[in-house]
């Protein structure tokens, strides 16, 4: 289902997971979802721009497992988004070991 930024929001919020744009603040507390622009497509005809599809790069940080992705997966296969499947990149941060599990959605605008 072809979902705008808007519905984007509000369905990775309807997880119960804390998001953020580009950044969380250094007091967030794990599991959180940061999510940030990446670049955007277009659809044209006759010359003309009928759609704007941004992409968004999609970010579970947390110090857990993948069971911590569950709650945004569940709310995104209710909803019927596409997403793509989520890679984990371990990363050190404060010395603990932290996982980011990325995914990524297009919206149209």
């Amino acid at each position: 289902m072809q979902i705008s930024f808007q519905q984007l929001r509000t369905i990775m919020k309807a997880s119960g997971i804390p998001v953020y744009r580009d950044d969380a603040p250094t007091e967030a507390t794990y599991p959180y979802i940061v999510y940030e622009f990446v670049n955007e497509t277009h659809r044209k005809a006759s010359d003309r721009v009928l759609k704007s599809m941004p992409l968004y790069q999609i970010a579970i940080i947390t110090d857990g497992t993948e069971s911590d992705y569950e709650p945004l997966k569940r709310v995104f296969n209710d909803n019927s988004v596409e997403y793509s499947m989520f890679t984990g990149i371990p990363y050190d941060e404060n010395d603990d070991t932290i996982t980011q599990f990325i995914t990524n959605v297009r919206c149209v605008n």
